[in-house]
């Protein structure tokens, strides 16, 4: 079975992982329209502009669903059920999915959370914590 590349290696990705791995969160930010946008794609999906750069926004946000996994994802995470994924609004705007650290209550839509960077299997990325 082969690996999967590893996504600090894609080059419309990788500015978000590098920032990570400095504990900063970043986003796409079109300089055509400034939508801002997350996940990152060449071309801006609301002007179709290629002209875009990074930018760093706030790293907390509000969750905007959730879901608990009773079965892996993938096998690396077969140890770690349950686990919780979160979609979470950030200040900014843009929505991020990433995992939610577990707390001393359950999450709730609504609750506010904070990015916390970490490196998991040599690739640096954001898990979320409930503010």
């Amino acid at each position: 079975m082969s690996e999967s590349p590893s996504p600090v290696d894609h080059p419309v990705a990788e500015p978000f992982f590098q920032a990570a791995a400095e504990g900063r969160l970043v986003v796409q930010h079109c300089n055509s329209c400034d939508a801002l946008r997350w996940p990152p794609l060449s071309g801006c999906p609301e002007c179709r502009s290629r002209d875009t750069t990074w930018v760093e926004v706030a790293p907390a946000g509000t969750i905007w669903s959730f879901v608990v996994y009773h079965r892996a994802f993938s096998r690396s995470l077969k140890d770690q059920i349950p686990y919780t994924v979160a979609m979470v609004q950030l200040d900014e705007g843009p929505y991020l999915v990433g995992r939610l650290v577990e707390g001393k209550k359950p999450p709730k839509v609504g609750d506010r959370v904070d990015a916390e960077f970490l490196e998991v299997g040599g690739v640096s990325t954001v898990r979320w914590r409930i503010a």
